[in-house]
């Protein structure tokens, strides 16, 4: 059909109206459903292609008292809605404020970068946000189990989704992602009534104030695998970067340490131990103002220690919490809860990772970058702090090092 065809719609627009008069009668009534279900979608995380609006299911109102719904199908070509316009004298209720990312049959167009969400206004007409900025949300908890005598209680959002026996937990009846089944059946063993775990999270408390993100498969449809997996390495309440926005990074301070030799203690355990603490803290993101944990899927190696209360020690984390240390302090930033100034960086009542808390008090997001070289007593453990700009908010990116 020619669009731009004056002749055309003008005539378009009067056997329209004719049958909207004739068969007008003919207009079920309806309750508008549509409205309320775009009202609830508001805030929703979407990307190109995802399917927005179900035009066939949408409200159906007479032509003759809302003309002004079919003019979006005329300017796009929509022959679908116009030919049940011409059948039935009714069209589907325009329900699209701004479609500058939506197409006519309802879909996120291509041209929508990043993951944007649902704007709904309220006459539940809508539009789709943009991500025009670095993006983050927090791992929170979603489905817990409370044990209640030979069983537990699998709820989520305050339901009660399912009951299982101790021997009835598997892989094939709770999520496993963040808890195994088998670390749920051994939590069970021990754990007294009423007591409760948590075994899945999802993402909520963006900084763009869009809505939370639940489920493995939505995550990873609207983020990627990386946040996801982000998601699964760090502890509860973690923020979890999901969008940059072609950010650049910005080297704002480096430190170094060595592991050296210390006759007392085992020199190759302690290296490892050192490679360990990088590895739970490299690519450890933190927003402005706020404070994170290094990574909660690590393992270290013990060594007996009398001055410590539990009799053990996981030596050799206290040179790479050196460096760590340094590179925060040197940006004037707070002495790391869980540190101390001296030489043995890392209290004893704190696990390194888990327990250690890094605040970041400036003004852009941080990447905390760790890695070593060498071995043995020669160990030397790097740390980079960079600072995530915004290019499109920050565009003075002139000392970059790299692109996130």
């Amino acid at each position: 059909m020619d669009k731009h065809n004056p002749y055309l719609l003008i005539g378009i627009l009067v056997l329209l109206a004719l049958a909207s008069g004739v068969m007008c009668s003919q207009h079920a009534s309806s309750t508008d459903l549509t409205t309320q279900q775009l009202l609830s979608k508001n805030g929703s995380t979407v990307v190109s292609g995802d399917q927005v609006i179900n035009v066939p299911e949408m409200q159906k109102v007479p032509i003759f008292s809302a003309p002004q719904n079919l003019i979006r199908p005329l300017m796009s070509g929509d022959m679908m809605s116009i030919f049940t316009a011409l059948t039935t004298g009714t069209v589907p209720k325009d329900v699209i404020k701004d479609n500058k990312h939506l197409t006519f049959d309802g879909k996120v167009s291509d041209d929508l970068k990043g993951p944007g969400y649902l704007v709904t206004d309220e006459n539940g007409k809508i539009s789709i946000k943009e991500a025009d900025s670095i993006v983050w949300g927090y791992k929170l908890p979603y489905t817990i189990a409370i044990k209640e005598g030979d069983s537990i209680k699998v709820i989520q959002n305050n339901k009660t989704t399912k009951t299982l026996k101790e021997s009835e937990i598997s892989n094939d009846t709770v999520p496993t992602d963040f808890v195994s089944a088998a670390s749920l059946k051994e939590w069970f063993k021990t754990a007294k009534d009423g007591s409760n775990i948590t075994i899945d999270y999802y993402l909520g408390g963006f900084n763009d104030n869009r809505t939370g993100v639940y489920g493995k498969e939505k995550i990873i449809h609207d983020f990627g695998e990386e946040p996801y997996n982000y998601m699964r390495n760090y502890t509860p309440g973690a923020p979890v970067m999901v969008y940059d926005h072609n950010a650049s990074k910005v080297n704002v301070s480096s430190a170094v340490s060595v592991v050296e030799y210390l006759p007392e203690y085992p020199t190759e355990i302690r290296a490892a131990n050192a490679k360990e603490f990088a590895n739970g803290w490299n690519n450890t993101i933190i927003p402005p103002h706020e404070s994170a944990h290094g990574k909660e899927n690590v393992t270290f190696t013990s060594i007996a220690e009398e001055e410590a209360a539990s009799g053990s020690a996981t030596h050799g984390v206290c040179p790479p919490g050196r460096s760590l240390r340094d590179a925060i302090l040197a940006l004037g930033y707070p002495l790391p809860v869980g540190m101390s100034g001296a030489e043995e960086s890392i209290l004893y009542e704190y696990r390194p990772t888990i327990d250690v808390l890094v605040t970041n008090e400036g003004d852009y997001p941080i990447q905390i970058v760790m890695w070593t070289e060498g071995e043995s007593g020669d160990t030397h453990i790097y740390t980079t702090i960079y600072e995530l700009r915004d290019n499109s908010t920050y565009p003075d990116t002139s000392n970059s090092t790299e692109e996130a």
